[in-house]
């Protein structure tokens, strides 16, 4: 399971409101209380509440089992109860061919126990209901629900959750628990919410409201004449206009100057911790264009940064959506690939521990403390390069990157497109 065992996937989510600020007993006395009792005999679409997070069964919400140095691991259960399609299908085509047969054998006329009339209006209404009490006492029996661990990491000293709440339904159920539990918000840092986030900090907010997408190559010649009209200097960066929050796309500029940092200063960053770490792209780089006009594009193979599809790709005004990186600061390293836009961190394997832990909790606390580290280095890069981006240094390194897209020449390595 993600966090506490194999590799680790999550979205950054960032509590407002009065949610708690340290952990204390009446925090795990909430979370208690929230805990899923299933309803039976109603079918339900979704119903939430907590577990500990071993297993959809785990109410054990001790302090030495759910607080791993001042953060909380816990999980939310998700309960929906789904009748198949093919279920629903069988039992009415049941129902139909029994009420066919009943009406043959009263009017004397079957022909091979097949009626000569098919089904009015109301022998099929008649079916269908039928067909439903059939399912429904079912489901009155436990049948049919299925259930879905979602597992979060919550600081409360920074009102950070990580969770892989990566879909817009879990998101909803995740955050609707949250507040029924804990009274406070739960909201999506996508690249766009927490770039908004790290310049309020910083007293530039303004700025943000102007971000405007940059053009690092021309625009690429449109395909059909319907796109030669929405073609423009600039692009539009289509994903992030279609999603919630239209300055995502700063995330993907984010790959792009971290992938360029790698080529190009081999993607070394001191850290304010004292520490260095490199970032080298690795495995898998997925892009699509800026303007909408060259498609989607997914490179596989090992230094796929290097090859010539991703050379050409960029140069056709392809912009990373998703990239795979290997990190190391000496001492440990990371793999992972992270989604610029929506800022997730997927496929996260985390380093293995020198020494072996003297328990399960202090390997467990150490796995937690080892993705916080990557978060928070993440988040530090990030911040580098929003003090780029908002500076007035920005002219010259969008320049430097455009410069590096024009003579980006590699050996082609094993890519698949």
């Amino acid at each position: 399971m993600p966090f506490i065992r194999g590799n680790v996937t999550y979205a950054r989510f960032r509590i407002g409101g009065d949610a708690p600020a340290r952990i204390d007993q009446s925090l795990l006395d909430a979370l208690t209380s929230g805990r899923l009792v299933p309803t039976v005999g109603v079918p339900t679409d979704v119903e939430t509440g907590w577990t500990a997070g071993e297993h959809i069964l785990d109410h054990e919400f001790a302090w030495d089992r759910c607080v791993f140095d001042g953060r909380v691991h816990a999980a939310m259960r998700m309960d929906a109860v789904r009748v198949p399609s093919e279920i629903r299908a069988a039992y009415v085509a049941q129902e139909q061919a029994a009420l066919r047969k009943a009406t043959a054998d009263r009017a004397g006329d079957a022909v091979d126990g097949l009626p000569a009339k098919p089904l009015g209006r109301n022998a099929r209404r008649e079916a269908k209901e039928a067909a439903e009490r059939r399912w429904l006492e079912e489901v009155s029996d436990g049948r049919y629900r299925s259930s879905k661990l979602v597992p979060m990491l919550w600081d409360p000293a920074t009102a950070t959750i990580l969770a892989p709440a990566t879909s817009e339904k879990v998101f909803d159920a995740l955050r609707d628990l949250f507040q029924a539990t804990f009274g406070a918000r739960l909201q999506g840092q996508s690249a766009g919410a927490l770039a908004l986030d790290l310049l309020v900090a910083k007293g530039i907010a303004s700025a943000f409201d102007e971000a405007m997408p940059d053009a690092f190559t021309a625009a690429p010649t449109p395909r059909t004449l319907d796109q030669s009209a929405e073609v423009g200097e600039r692009p539009d960066v289509p994903w992030a206009m279609a999603g919630p929050e239209p300055k995502d796309f700063l995330g993907n500029v984010f790959l792009l100057w971290l992938w360029w940092h790698a080529e190009a200063n081999e993607g070394l960053f001191d850290l304010s911790d004292g520490r260095s770490v490199s970032m080298m792209v690795d495995r898998t780089i997925d892009m699509e264009c800026a303007w909408g006009v060259t498609g989607r594009q997914s490179l596989r193979g090992d230094g796929p940064g290097r090859s010539a599809e991703a050379s050409k790709a960029l140069q056709q005004g392809k912009w990373p959506r998703k990239i795979g990186f290997t990190m190391a600061d000496g001492e440990a390293e990371w793999t992972f690939e992270l989604q610029g836009d929506r800022f997730r961190v997927g496929g996260l394997k985390l380093p293995r521990p020198e020494e072996r832990p003297g328990s399960e909790h202090e390997a467990i606390s150490q796995r937690i403390e080892s993705t916080f580290d990557v978060d928070a280095i993440l988040l530090e890069l990030y911040g580098r390069f929003l003090d780029e981006r908002f500076s007035g240094t920005w002219n010259t390194r969008r320049g430097e990157l455009r410069e590096w897209i024009a003579s980006k020449n590699t050996a082609r390595v094993m890519a698949t497109v």
